[in-house]
């Protein structure tokens, strides 16, 4: 299981916690049709470690 917490201190100072892949695919399922569009556009909500980003591109390959 991934961690989605870097350190408490963070959690603390900035609220950051990580998005899991498992909460990244089921929101990536909810707009499918526009992972499947070479036109689509994607906004990272916060970057982080990139895990939208990463699965948006890996969804494109797989087509």
């Amino acid at each position: 299981m991934e961690s989605q917490v870097i350190s408490k201190q963070r959690v603390a100072d900035h609220g950051e916690v990580l998005t899991g892949q498992r909460e990244v695919n089921a929101m990536l399922d909810l707009v499918k049709q526009e992972t499947e569009r070479i036109d689509s556009r994607f906004l990272e909500p916060a970057c982080g470690n990139g895990n939208f980003q990463v699965a948006i591109l890996e969804r494109g390959v797989q087509r």
